[in-house]
This record gives C-alpha cells, sequence and structure tokens, in this order.
C-alpha cells in the first residue's frame, strides 16, 4: 500500500464515528478534499523547487494517534516561570502540563475546545490556512484532533509567558501532527514559545499554528528548534493581523534532519506591525528551509524579516522571503534581509528574496548576502593568541549574536546561546 493510500485509509479509519454535519468535521472534509487534489509536495512544486521532502517520508508512514509513553523525557526549563502545556505525539498530556488560572485567559487542549469554546474554535479554525494551496496545512487539518488552544479576553494581559513543549517520542515511523489555535481578543498580550523536541530515533512532525490578532492585540512567538536532531518536520504559522496589533516571531532552527518554516502574515488592519526573525545552523548533510511570506494589505503599516544562516559541512539552507504591498497598502515600511555564512566549501545556500510592491508610496528594501568569515576580523583573533578554532567559533557566534538579543525571556536567551556555544565548541 502507497502513502496516499494508506492516509485514504486513516481518513476514514479516524472519521467513522464522527458528526459529519458539524462544523468541524465539514472543514476536515474540506481540507481532506484539497489535499487528496494536491497530494505530497515534489521539487516540480515551485516552492518546493529546494526541498524533497517526499523523498524523506517512508511509505509505511502512519498518521495515526500513538499512544502517549508513561514516562517521556524532555527538557521542561524548569527556571522559568510560565505556564507549560505538553503535547505528545500531537496529544494533550494533562498530567505533564501546569497551567495556573487567571481570569480572562484559556488555555486547554483542542480537542477539549471542539467541545467547550464551539463558538470560538468554529469561527477560526482552518481559516488562515490556505486549505487549496499548502500540501501539509490541508493534511494537518483533515486529521487534526488534540493541540493547544489558547484565549484571551479583551484587555487581558497573559501575566506569565505561555510555553507549549511538543514532543515526538514515536515508536515507529508515525507522523505526529499537533495543532495550536490562539485568540488574542482587542488589546490583549501574550508571550508563547513553541519548543519542538525529539527523543525518538527518527521524527515526522507536521505543526500548524493560527493566531488571531484583533485591534491593538500584541503577541511575542519565540519558536525552538533545539532538540530536534533526527526530525523530519514541516511547521507552519498563519497569523492575521487586525488594526494596531503587533506580530514578533523568533525562530531558531540549531538541529534537524530537514525542516521546513512556513510563516505567513497577513496584515488587514491599518497600523499594523509584523517581525520575524531566524537564526538556523546547518551541519552534516541537514537541510533548512524558511519561507516566509508578508502580505501588506492596507496602509500604514510596518514590517521586517532579518534571518541569519550558518551552514556546515554537507547542509543546504533555503531562504524564501517575500514581501507583497498591495495597491492600496500606501505608506508602507518594510524592511528584509537574508544573511548566510557558509563555514564549508560543501555547504549551499539557495536565496530568494522577493518583493512585489503594487503601491507607489512606499518605504522598502530586501537584500541577500552570503560569504565566509572575514579573514582580516580572523587575523585579529590569531594576533592576539587565540586559537584558529576558537577565533572561527566566536566569529561565527558573533555573527547570531543579534537574532538571539530578539528572544527576550533571560532563561530561553541564555538556554539558546549555550546550545549554540557548545555546537560550536566555545570553551570559554
Amino acid at each position: 500500500m502507497g502513502l496516499k493510500e494508506k492516509i485514504a485509509e486513516e481518513y476514514t479509519a479516524q472519521n467513522t464515528d464522527r458528526k459529519s454535519d458539524s462544523p468541524i468535521s465539514k472543514k476536515r472534509e474540506e481540507a481532506y478534499q484539497h489535499f487528496t487534489k494536491l497530494g505530497l509536495p515534489s521539487n516540480r512544486h515551485e516552492e518546493w523547487r529546494y526541498t524533497h521532502i517526499r523523498n524523506k517520508l517512508p511509505e509505511s508512514l502512519s498518521l495515526l494517534r500513538y499512544p502517549i509513553p508513561s514516562s517521556p523525557t524532555f527538557h521542561s526549563f524548569d527556571s522559568l516561570k510560565a505556564h507549560r502545556v505538553v503535547l505528545v505525539n500531537g496529544i494533550f498530556d494533562a498530567a505533564l502540563s501546569s497551567i495556573n488560572e487567571q481570569k480572562g485567559l484559556t488555555i486547554t487542549s483542542l480537542k477539549e475546545a471542539f467541545e467547550t469554546k464551539q463558538e470560538i474554535v468554529e469561527k477560526h479554525f482552518g481559516e488562515l490556512v490556505k486549505l487549496n494551496e499548502e500540501h501539509f496545512a490541508a493534511l494537518n487539518t483533515a486529521f487534526a484532533t488534540d493541540g493547544v488552544f489558547i484565549h484571551l479576553e479583551k484587555n487581558i494581559e497573559a501575566t506569565l509567558p505561555i510555553l507549549i513543549v511538543n514532543l515526538s517520542d514515536n515508536k515507529g515511523e508515525s507522523f505526529s501532527q499537533s495543532r495550536n489555535l490562539i485568540v488574542l481578543e482587542q488589546g490583549s498580550s501574550a508571550y508563547v514559545v513553541e519548543d519542538f523536541q525529539n527523543s525518538a530515533t527518527a521524527a515526522f512532525v507536521n505543526h500548524v499554528s493560527e493566531i488571531f490578532l484583533a485591534p491593538a492585540a500584541s503577541i511575542n512567538l519565540t519558536q525552538l528548534q533545539t532538540e530536534t536532531r533526527h526530525t523530519t518536520a514541516v511547521y507552519t504559522t498563519e497569523v492575521e493581523l487586525l488594526r494596531d496589533s503587533q506580530f514578533t516571531c523568533t525562530c531558531v532552527s540549531l538541529e534537524g534532519k530537514l525542516i521546513r518554516n512556513n510563516v505567513n502574515a497577513r496584515m488587514r488592519g491599518e497600523n499594523a506591525e509584523a517581525h520575524l526573525f531566524g537564526l538556523y545552523y546547518g551541519t552534516e548533510d541537514s537541510l533548512i528551509d524558511n519561507h516566509l511570506l508578508i502580505d501588506h494589505i492596507v496602509p500604514n503599516c510596518q514590517s521586517t524579516q532579518l534571518y541569519k544562516g550558518i551552514l556546515d559541512d554537507e547542509s543546504t539552507g533555503v531562504f524564501n522571503g517575500k514581501v507583497f504591498v498591495q495597491p492600496d497598502a500606501q505608506k508602507t515600511n518594510a524592511f528584509q534581509s537574508s544573511k548566510v555564512l557558509l563555514l564549508s566549501d560543501n555547504a549551499a545556500i539557495n536565496s530568494k528574496p522577493q518583493l512585489e510592491i503594487f503601491a507607489d508610496d512606499v518605504k522598502c528594501s530586501h537584500g541577500a548576502a552570503i560569504g565566509q568569515l572575514n579573514k582580516n576580523e580572523l587575523f585579529y583573533f590569531l594576533a592576539r593568541g587565540i586559537e584558529p578554532a576558537q577565533a572561527r567559533a566566536l566569529l561565527t557566534y558573533a555573527f547570531a549574536n543579534d537574532v538571539l538579543d530578539k528572544i527576550k525571556l533571560e532563561e530561553l536567551r541564555v538556554y539558546v546561546e549555550e546550545k549554540l556555544k557548545s555546537r560550536l565548541n566555545i570553551t570559554f
């Protein structure tokens, strides 16, 4: 049985006992029909030209839920004061989670929200993903049964960060599918961390987050892919910004066999701001693909894309950053920059910055730079008695530092800094 046939069989098995007339079931069915038409992407699809993910997925892959291990191991950031939400193989684990009560803040499993928060969930679930274009988002929507639901009422600030640990601990070749639905009402704000970890010898992950920002709402999102060795994953983040809202996302990818990060932000209200920052580090034969889209639909909005890559050994990076400025989006201010450091003659980067402007009163810039360590800077360190390997490591760390500074939680920033220093073998 091929993978396509297996997906069809499992979809039928999963939906046998469900109510087919519910809005969520209809959305799942719509997503599944789109997926059957799209199939899995290949390098013949323009958006997947440099990322051959189909070759990484075994024919025996299963999308059905695996039972949660009795005692999974993961890094829980014990020193961080936060709401902790733990997903194991895409399933909300209440026993491992620790959520403090706060008036106006709801954090629960998406499975429970399907039943208890129907009005909000049915209004938002699956509304941001383009099911007719996004292969893996359609697949995720078709099989979505659990995940995390976060809702902040009007003018409520989450007093603690919200840490979501997505742990893959599969016994076999399963495709963990997790789903986050985050809805911030007018004037509310939150700091959310999505931490992806893998404790298995091989992991296949398909994750989708939908984030809705009402007028004057703001969210700071940090995505960590630092404990994801042996992982093949597609992470998709879809964001809608209304008037005066702010979205800041910092993504750090330090490990992974094949990582695809999709971040799509659509600015539908004036004076909205979207700022995307990323750091990725590839070694061995890994591939890290960052696909970004900021769509300026209305006037007077600002956006930033700043991504830095470090590629060593035979690793490959992909940067496809898009900025669309629609005809009505006058007074747009958009900045985009991609910089990549190649540490090996066998490393490669495919960079495609895109800027499409259909308005005439804007300030927009974009650029891409690819290079090696500066020989003059390297000589400066060597002349002061620093060993060549340490000099190269320190210069590489300095290259990444301005993205690390975007992580506002000190505990997280220190953790990532130490992880990067360890990867670079910095000994002091």
